[in-house]
């Protein structure tokens, strides 16, 4: 009886420490679910402050910017045509010496930045900041005439893209 009482005594710490065991294995995944959470959480915080500002607002790349405006004053009065698209893949190869897929894909990009907005002076007045801060004056002149050689792409450009033009040449100046 006494060898009995002895296999159940050890059959019970055997029991227990396996239990504690148990125990530590699961607080050291919570630990470590804990610690991924907070390694997430500066990922999170940053991607809900970025989800609702306009995405105009983070391009820090003044080509894209120039291409953006570009596409802005293209769309101005109606879709992207074909001469249009061309000229702005031309500007952006000759001006910024980079291959025409990455124009292109300028390009794209510039075209989810404009968006339904019509408006050219909603997307100058967004990008001005940047191109006051990035680009020379030599640039900027280079950039109004890429814009007018883009209104211009189709035939003679209307006033009010002429007119957008200007009052973003005095902007920038």
């Amino acid at each position: 009886m006494a060898i009995l009482a002895a296999l159940l005594g050890a059959m019970g710490v055997v029991g227990m420490i396996l239990w504690r065991l148990n125990q530590a294995a699961d607080a050291t995944k919570g630990l470590a679910e804990t610690a991924q959470d907070l390694s997430n959480l500066g990922r999170r915080w940053s991607w809900r402050r970025k989800a609702n500002v306009d995405p105009m607002t983070l391009v820090d790349d003044p080509r894209i910017a120039a291409v953006t405006l570009m596409t802005a004053i293209a769309q101005a009065d109606g879709a992207l045509t074909a001469a249009e698209r061309e000229t702005i893949l031309r500007l952006g190869s000759e001006n910024f010496s980079c291959s025409t897929n990455i124009t292109e894909e300028m390009l794209s990009y510039g075209r989810f930045l404009v968006g339904h907005s019509h408006d050219p002076a909603n997307s100058f007045r967004k990008l001005l900041p940047l191109i006051q801060k990035t680009c020379g004056p030599t640039e900027r002149a280079d950039l109004i005439a890429m814009l007018r050689a883009v209104a211009a792409a189709d035939g003679p450009p209307p006033a009010s893209e002429t007119q957008a033009i200007d009052r973003f040449a005095r902007d920038l100046a």
